[in-house]
Order: structure tokens, then sequence, then C-alpha cells
């Protein structure tokens, strides 16, 4: 239902911030990576994960500074019996590349140290997900090809045209931070855009 918010931090503290957006205040549960880059004071852009909950009818917004930290967070409630406050838990655990290299790895002894994560809910993990995640582990996390993206600029704004076009959002990022690595820290985001395009 909702892709992204833009607005003003009003507060950041380890695992929530609260965002104004046009004089409205919402809050965004996120991961530690991604609230320890926000500011109070300064502009900043969360991709976003909805829920509601279907016996109290609860709405709780999710907020991530990094694509790849939302699409693992997706991953993770794939899982049968991890639900978001888990799959948060553990984001804020660990950082996504880790988290990864964990999964694809099979380390079901390192994922069971995870708050709320026990031996079956682990090995799931590692069934379900280490196909999935391999080859992030080999790149598609951890940037290592290109600038990395980071929250609030043009190469992140243009991620968000990009998926908004109907682009899957691994590749959107994928061709933004070789475009953005290649046309340099000055280029606008309608010129990474292009540029983009040609490689999606």
């Amino acid at each position: 239902m909702y892709e992204y918010l833009r607005g003003k931090v009003v507060s950041a503290l380890p695992g929530v911030a609260v965002i104004d957006v046009g004089g409205m205040g919402y809050r965004v549960l996120a991961p530690f990576s991604t609230t320890s880059r926000l500011k109070p004071g300064s502009e900043a852009t969360l991709l976003l994960f909805h829920t509601i909950s279907a016996e109290q009818g609860e709405e709780r917004l999710y907020g991530f500074g990094t694509e790849e930290e939302r699409r693992l967070f997706r991953a993770l409630l794939e899982v049968k019996g991890i639900g978001p406050a888990t799959a948060l838990q553990v984001l804020c655990a660990a950082d996504a590349p880790r988290l990864v290299e964990l999964i694809a790895n099979a380390d079901v002894t390192g994922l069971k140290k995870f708050k709320g994560i026990g031996p079956k809910s682990a090995e799931r993990i590692v069934t379900e997900l280490r196909d999935k995640v391999a080859p992030w582990a080999k790149g598609s996390i951890a940037p290592t090809g290109g600038t990395p993206i980071k929250p609030d600029s043009a190469a992140a704004d243009a991620v968000l045209a990009l998926i908004a076009l109907g682009y899957p959002p691994a590749k959107s990022e994928e061709a933004v931070r070789k475009s953005a690595g290649t046309l340099g820290d000055n280029a606008s985001t309608e010129d990474i855009v292009r540029k983009a395009l040609q490689l999606v």
C-alpha cells in the first residue's frame, strides 16, 4: 500500500523514528542500521513495509534505508513462524550482509543466537531462503560494484522512479548503482534514471 515516505526527521531512537511529512508525524519501526543514519532535523527517505493486525486492526509502518534491507525483511516474512516483529529483531541484531552470509552458509548455530529464533526457525530460514539469498551474498546485498546508494540522494530517488515504472527493486538498484558510479556524484536523478533505463 505504501512504497516510501519522505520528510523531516523529528526523532530517531534505536529501532524507531518519527518522520514529519506535511505536518503529520509518522512513527516508523526500523532496524538499527537505518535509524543510526537518521539525524533529527534532516530530510530522510525511508522505504516502507505496511502491516495491519487482523485481530486488533493495528497498523504499523516498517522503514528501511536501503532496498537490500527491505528485501531481506520481506524474505524473512516468507518463513513460517516469523512475523514482522521477529524479522525486525533479527535485522537489528545483524546488518543485512552478515545475515545473508549466515543464511547462505547454512549457519544454523549463528542464526539461533538471534532473539526469537529457535532451532526449528533457524533450520526453516536456511531451508527456505538459502537458495534465494545465495546470489545476494555474492554482491547484491553488499555493494561491490559502483557507488553505494545513500538514503535521500539522487540515486535513491532514481531507484524509486524505476520501481514506480514497474522494474524489480533488485534490478533497479543494481542499474542505478552502476549508473551513478559512471556519472559521478553531481549527476541528477533524471540523468541517472535515463542511463539506468539502458541497463534494466
